[in-house]
């Protein structure tokens, strides 16, 4: 699965995707809006390229929740187990198989045509190694897991890493290019039609293999409309006119593997120590959480790099864009996620049934952290720009020790053990971010401010909610239940936003104003 392509929308979220890859709307705007032609300027490109994300995300937001509650009640835990298991190895290599090159052609606006020709070629020469190893990696693998049906799914995905090289550079030009409409057309079309895919192919009694033909098919589409609309062409690499770029993708691409080292040695733990089965549920708990706040941050993921990049030498207007982006995603996140871990026990009974009650306990502790988690992704390339890709290269080292030693320690008690580590360790581990960020960025007080409606609201809803949940405990319909509280939490919500953070909305509207 490459890193450069997101999930089906419909399988799992095994594999996370780095942060520096990575409706978010803003807001609000902690800082006075920038009234010059370049503040303009950025506000129109962002808003118009999360709006353009925004549009195609949420036309597949709706066919994507379809899609996964169908096929979660087709599938097993064992169907979505195994394809974890595989996921867990090929997410990684996608990351080397990227090599970073897409970050370095956004990020270094002046390499020449001459250069990215010959960054093309790298890209496919590495697509190319990588298939091969990962053909050669199979049976190790499907013995460390005590699974021979792995074999035949590792063979399968792998092909992405060959479709997927064709794809990155041009997918990195448009993104250079500002061309979001491009991008966001593309990535609907892809989503669509794998949720489609999947589901037929689920139906029709492919089991795991609906989950594995539905993302290579996916990839695949997307690549060839990527290269349809920006062909890039293939030169003899020579080290001296391309160095500046590998040194850079070389350390964005050590803190990518360390980062997905650490944020998935989860699932590597789950499925060694517990077995496929525990992996199972605990993925479609973290399924559950992610999509609707992956679908929200990658709102931005597409978009933040090229706006990021684009004022880098700007540090007011970088701290502007941040800020507003930090306030919006938490403004959105903040009550989904926390929402999520209130109705876990009812949403899992109520809908997907009692054969995933295993996933009510880390579903209810993922949820506490996907809070966090959601807001940080914007951290990474904030501090790319400002020069710090060796300090996240060694944050990420540091945390590929951690992590996976407290995931080991904490599966003594389970999956919901090692969910808690994102609980309690996480938290720390984004401390050293948040400093350095605060740093060359921002201030801590401005960050607080952008964080400050969201998390004051959440915490009213919450309370209301599990009131609201005592008070309705005589309601014997799950799915009763589970709307009231949905309905409550969501007006509840609203309205503590609206009465006590007004000048919030009033800077969303003035964003948007300077923004056409």
């Amino acid at each position: 699965m490459s890193s450069a392509d997101e999930g089906s929308g419909l399988a799992p979220e095994f594999v996370r995707q780095p942060p520096s890859d990575g409706i978010v709307t803003p807001i609000a705007n902690p800082v006075t809006p920038d009234s010059s032609s370049v503040g303009r300027a950025t506000d129109r490109a962002l808003v118009h390229g999360i709006a353009w994300s925004a549009g195609s995300k949420w036309l597949t937001q709706i066919v994507s929740w379809g899609s996964t509650i169908v096929v979660a009640l087709i599938l097993t835990p064992n169907d979505y187990g195994l394809v974890g298991m595989a996921a867990i190895y090929l997410g990684l290599v996608a990351l080397v198989s990227e090599f970073g090159i897409g970050s370095a052609i956004v990020t270094l606006r002046d390499l020449s045509d001459d250069a990215i020709a010959q960054l093309n070629t790298v890209s496919l020469l590495i697509g190319a190694t990588i298939f091969a190893i990962s053909l050669a990696a199979a049976h190790p693998l499907a013995s460390f897991f005590r699974t021979q049906a792995l074999v035949p799914v590792v063979f399968t995905l792998s092909i992405s890493f060959i479709v997927g090289a064709f794809k990155s550079v041009p997918n990195a030009i448009l993104q250079r290019n500002f061309q979001f409409r491009t991008l966001a057309t593309i990535d609907a079309t892809r989503a669509l039609f794998a949720a489609v895919f999947a589901v037929t192919l689920a139906f029709y009694g492919f089991h795991y293999w609906a989950l594995v033909l539905s993302e290579v098919s996916g990839v695949a589409l997307a690549t060839v409309f990527t290269v349809v609309k920006s062909p890039r062409r293939y030169a003899i690499p020579r080290f001296s006119t391309i160095e500046t770029a590998i040194t850079f993708s070389r350390q964005v691409l050590v803190g990518r593997v360390a980062w997905f080292v650490y944020s998935n040695s989860d699932f590597l733990v789950a499925g060694r120590m517990l077995g496929q089965a525990a992996l199972g549920a605990y993925d479609f708990a973290w399924t559950l959480t992610n999509i609707p706040i992956e679908k929200l941050t990658s709102l931005v993921s597409n978009v933040t790099p090229t706006v990021f990049a684009s004022v880098q030498h700007d540090k007011d207007a970088l701290e502007r864009v941040v800020l507003s982006l930090t306030e919006g995603i938490a403004i959105v996140a903040f009550p989904i996620s926390i929402g999520l871990a209130l109705i876990s026990s009812d949403l899992i009974y109520g809908v997907f049934g009692a054969k995933w009650a295993n996933a009510i306990l880390p579903l209810q502790l993922l949820g506490v952290s996907t809070a966090l988690r959601s807001v940080m992704p914007l951290i990474p390339p904030a501090l790319t720009v400002r020069g710090k890709t060796r300090f996240l290269m060694y944050y990420g080292i540091a945390s590929a020790i951690i992590f996976p030693i407290a995931f080991f320690a904490a599966s003594r008690y389970g999956t919901a053990g090692i969910a808690a580590v994102w609980v309690l360790v996480y938290p720390i581990s984004c401390s050293s971010l948040l400093f350095m960020l605060f740093k060359v960025v921002t201030s801590w007080r401005a960050y607080w401010g952008a964080l400050r409606g969201a998390t004051t609201a959440t915490a009213v809803m919450a309370a209301i909610v599990l009131a609201t949940g005592r008070m309705i405990t005589p309601v014997h319909s799950l799915l009763l239940r589970l709307l009231i509280q949905v309905g409550v939490g969501a007006v509840v919500y609203a309205a503590t936003v609206i009465l006590l953070f007004p000048d919030r909305i009033a800077a969303f509207r003035r964003t948007l104003r300077g923004a056409f």
